[in-house]
């Protein structure tokens, strides 16, 4: 694994794999690793990033198959594991010391695998992981069915309303907002997490590797299978919590982005 300055902004990894992954820098201060959840690219986090620019230099990495990064044939939630790992090794080597680790969504179940892969990380923060998700019967293919008909936004939809839990208001709002074209491209890696989160499931001792402090991050608001799946990952780490987030559901990343920085600075910094 190396990483190759590529400008004041970027630096490129290479995962266990050869996957060339690209992470953006931005800020100064004690170096936090951003892990993206599904359908989106580092640049989901930029309102998360201006929050903590004043405080923390933030580490947002571009998931295999997203943004800037490569991919690479025969795909396995491991290798995701294995990139968050280089990453977290490369940015510690860059900083002289350990890092914190958050994780969105899907990428909560990436940094969590990632943080039983390298002893770098020193506060471990995730939000709403879905590793376990029992996706309804049937889904999967009716997403796949979207995709291969070139609906797109069917194939968005019927993730974000009808597993994420997300509103017709929070849809009407993403449908209207900037990131809508890119969210529409990101879809064709959608069935290939879906089934890694279906099909997970915890072995006896998997994640007792994790040594960092880890605070896990669930929406008072959200559906309850993601609260379950939150409560099974926080059960799975040694000594982990669960701080709940009132009012909120799985998208205060973007409808509250200083309130999520606010408890980011709390437990890493204190």
């Amino acid at each position: 694994m190396t990483a190759t300055e590529v400008g004041t902004c970027r630096f490129d990894v290479r995962s266990a794999d050869g996957t060339p992954l690209a992470v953006w820098v931005d800020g100064d201060g004690p170096p936090v690793v951003l892990v993206h959840g599904s359908m989106c690219d580092h640049t989901a986090f930029d309102p998360l990033v201006a929050e903590l620019r004043g405080a923390m230099a933030t580490y947002a990495m571009d998931r295999r198959g997203f943004g800037a990064s490569g991919d690479a044939a025969g795909y396995a939630i491991e290798r995701e594991f294995e990139d968050v790992a280089a990453v977290v090794r490369a940015v510690a080597a860059r900083t002289r010391g350990p890092v914190a680790l958050w994780g969105h969504s899907y990428g909560a179940g990436c940094a969590m695998g990632g943080a039983a892969l390298t002893g770098d990380v020193h506060r471990l923060m995730l939000y709403e992981p879905g590793l376990g998700i029992p996706y309804p019967a049937g889904s999967i293919e009716e997403i796949e069915t979207a995709l291969a008909t070139g609906d797109t936004e069917t194939a968005v939809r019927l993730v974000l309303v009808g597993i994420v839990g997300v509103t017709e208001a929070e849809m009407d709002a993403l449908r209207s907002g900037p990131r809508w074209p890119a969210l529409l491209s990101c879809a064709p890696t959608v069935p290939r997490e879906c089934r890694a989160e279906d099909g997970w499931r915890y072995r006896p001792g998997a994640f007792d590797g994790i040594a960092a402090p880890t605070l896990l991050l669930a929406g008072s608001e959200s559906p309850p299978v993601l609260r379950q799946a939150t409560d099974r990952a926080a059960a799975a780490i040694p000594g982990a919590r669960v701080r709940m987030l009132q009012g909120h559901a799985h998208l205060a990343i973007r409808t509250d982005p200083a309130m999520v920085a606010a408890t980011i600075r709390q437990f890493v910094l204190r």
